[in-house]
């Protein structure tokens, strides 16, 4: 009996001390699956429209040779749509991503390739995560970690209607970008303060045209000269800066929380550029010239960057990707755009005042970039060019595309958010804190929605361009609008009615459509 017991109390002290090892050793390292095999299969990979993109991608292709002993050759000149399919996997502008649909030149990227599923089995009946595709970080294979990326990019700009067709590299948005020396001047603050203007950031696009009325012809930086208000791209701008900027004006008073369609009527195509929201929205934008340098209603965005930065303005409203471009010796602040707290009702044709800024995210189908393969590619050729997608759309990869001076992106990850300015001695002014923050409440905003990207997307926009600069330059908003409207209206009826209606509700990625598009022409 004695024995027994020595034998089952040193039983017990070697279990402990098992535990014990165990417990200090911690659970067993993960193990990353293995990169996938692609030897023998060489990708051509090129960039529709510029191809200043792929100075990027150059310095990532020797990891994906190393490691998949595959080929990629770079198509160094920029891809147009009819030699787009000569690359296997391209990126592209989400503008442009009617274009490429219509034509039939891009895949979709099944939806298991993005999170993929566990294996059924009873133990997965049990876990809701199993059944509707939800991976931790660890389970999403090949590290890309698409839950990380931010809605408006994963959920948005990467759809065409219930398809997939491409991963996000790169964003944009649009801010308010301003000298904190006229902000915080005693003298500017007396002022203002007679005046009933608050010197902050303002609100409502109502309180910007104050704001930049009162900066207007006042020596608000103290150097004995009489400086301007605000600087932006109200012209022809080949950035879309321009254009981006009405319409997210357009947006914040039209794009009612109910609805989806601001430029068209979803269901006929019938053009809205002459309702209300639209008319407040142009002469608003009309108003701002008043408030900046001589001829500033031609300025585009590399106008309004070198107004800003000699210092004539006290505001800029500019690309935040483009902050290196600020810099004047001065400390600059930054901020979302304003928003409205009015809404237009479209089937109710009434305006609804609103608790809650009416402020969305309006991205740049122009400066959104995307990486996508070409349709019709088939067995390993095919499984080659989808791992290359995910591998440049990859948090690591995406991080170091945007950092390339050249050809400056924001972050598309909620993770990279946080990380500020891609390169702060580029942009030494600025705050860095505020610009972190003006970038992250744009891009996380409750709504985010697209400059146009249907078939024909930039004539549409040229249209809507000359009708923004014929009222710039005097003649009637109504009848610039009105004129606009009919452009609309040749362009759809070229097309054809019916496959402008698939085009553009599927664009929309939020109503029904057929699988399908009707034939062209109809």
């Amino acid at each position: 009996m004695r024995l027994g017991g020595k034998t089952r109390c040193l039983s017990s002290l070697t279990a402990l001390a098992s535990v014990m090892v165990l417990g200090c050793q911690g659970p067993p390292p993960e193990v990353k699956p293995a990169a996938p095999s692609f030897v023998g299969v060489e990708l051509r990979l090129g960039a529709l429209d510029r191809a200043d993109i792929l100075g990027g991608a150059a310095a990532l292709r020797g990891e994906w040779v190393a490691s998949r002993g595959g080929q990629i050759t770079l198509v160094d000149k920029p891809l147009t749509l009819d030699s787009v399919a000569t690359a296997d996997v391209f990126f592209f502008p989400a503008a442009r991503m009617g274009d490429l649909v219509d034509k039939g030149k891009i895949a979709v990227i099944p939806r298991d390739a993005l999170v993929p599923r566990r294996a059924t089995s009873e133990a997965d009946l049990l876990d809701p995560k199993a059944a509707t595709g939800d991976q931790t970080e660890s389970d999403n294979e090949g590290g890309l970690k698409y839950k990380d990326i931010l809605p408006g990019f994963r959920e948005e700009a990467c759809r065409y209607g219930e398809d997939y067709r491409a991963l996000p590299v790169g964003g944009s948005a649009l801010v308010l970008v301003y000298l904190r020396d006229a902000f915080e001047s005693k003298v500017n603050q007396e002022a203002a303060r007679a005046a009933g203007i608050k010197l902050e950031p303002p609100r409502t696009w109502a309180d910007l045209e104050v704001l930049a009325r009162f900066m207007e012809g006042r020596d608000w930086d103290g150097d004995g000269a009489l400086e301007h208000g605000l600087a932006a791209p109200l012209g022809r701008d080949a950035e879309g800066v321009a254009d981006g900027l009405f319409l997210a004006r357009a947006a914040s008073l039209g794009l009612h929380r109910d609805h989806y369609a601001l430029l068209f009527d979803s269901d006929t195509m019938a053009p809205r550029l002459d309702s209300p929201p639209l008319v407040e929205a142009l002469k608003g934008h009309v108003a701002l010239k008043a408030a900046g340098p001589a001829g500033c209603e031609r300025f585009d965005a590399p106008a309004a960057r070198k107004a800003f930065k000699a210092g004539e303005t006290a505001l800029l409203i500019d690309r935040a990707e483009r902050a290196s471009e600020w810099s004047n010796g001065k400390p600059i602040g930054v901020a979302p755009l304003p928003g409205s707290t009015r809404v237009y009702e479209p089937a109710l044709t009434t305006w609804q005042e609103t608790s809650l800024l009416e402020s969305p995210c309006m991205l740049s189908a122009n400066n959104c970039w995307l990486v996508g393969m070409s349709a019709g590619l088939e067995g390993n050729r095919r499984e080659a060019a989808l791992d290359l997608v995910k591998y440049l759309a990859n948090p690591d990869n995406v991080n170091r595309l945007r950092t390339e001076r050249g050809f400056p992106m924001l972050a598309v990850r909620t993770s990279q958010l946080g990380q500020g300015l891609p390169d702060p001695t580029m942009a030494p002014d600025v705050d860095a804190r505020l610009w972190s923050d003006a970038v992250a409440r744009t891009l996380q905003a409750q709504r985010v929605v697209m400059t146009p990207r249907l078939p024909g997307a930039a004539a549409y926009l040229e249209a809507l361009a000359q009708g923004r600069m014929a009222a710039l330059e005097g003649e009637p908003v109504e009848k610039a609008l009105a004129d606009a409207a009919g452009r609309f209206q040749i362009l759809t009826k070229t097309f054809g009615p019916n496959r402008s209606i698939w085009h553009y509700r599927r664009s929309l990625n939020h109503l029904a459509t057929l699988p399908t598009p009707p034939e062209p022409g109809t």
